[in-house]
């Protein structure tokens, strides 16, 4: 059974590919157990309090508990829209205002459950999680353009260094 911290989520909808399952299953844990289309938010730390979506890439999960789990989410609200809306800055800075605790800021259900959390039609929701997924695969695409230009440039000196010791 996978065991999921903090450091085990690449980003909001992605999970370290290098994860290995580090618990025994137990029926005590069922309960526990997350399911697709769950949203676990970071409740705890000075980085934010980063929702992510749970695909079920790796089953059964269960999170540690400095996550606080949303599930049975309405009907007429996109998980992965609820993900992308709670990870926006302004909601993030509004979240971070209501923390409590100063050497460890903490986010608890109260503060999340009043959250107000603006509901355009599902259809809409479709459309902005659509748009925030090419604009990651763009920021992607671009760092690795980047790196290749890197090492395309790091090639071309290296290369008019050693014929110019010739």
């Amino acid at each position: 059974m996978y065991f999921l911290g903090a450091s085990d989520f690449v980003d909001p909808y992605t999970l370290d590919s290098f994860t290995t399952p580090s618990l025994l299953a137990s029926s005590k844990l069922e309960k526990h157990y997350l399911h697709v289309g769950d949203v676990v938010v970071l409740a705890k730390g000075h980085h934010g309090f980063t929702a992510h979506y749970i695909d079920g890439s790796l089953q059964p999960a269960v999170v540690s508990s400095v996550f606080l789990v949303l599930r049975e989410i309405q009907a007429e609200v996109l998980p992965e829209y609820l993900v992308w809306y709670i990870n926006l800055e302004s909601t993030q800075n509004e979240l971070k205002a209501y923390a409590r605790g100063s050497a460890l800021p903490a986010i608890n259900r109260t503060i999340l459950g009043d959250l107000k959390i603006d509901m355009p039609p599902l259809s809409m929701q479709h459309e902005i999680v659509a748009l925030s997924q090419l604009k990651k695969e763009e920021s992607r695409l671009l760092q690795k353009i980047d790196d290749l230009k890197t090492t395309q440039l790091e090639l071309l000196l290296k290369t008019k260094i050693q014929n110019n010791e010739q």
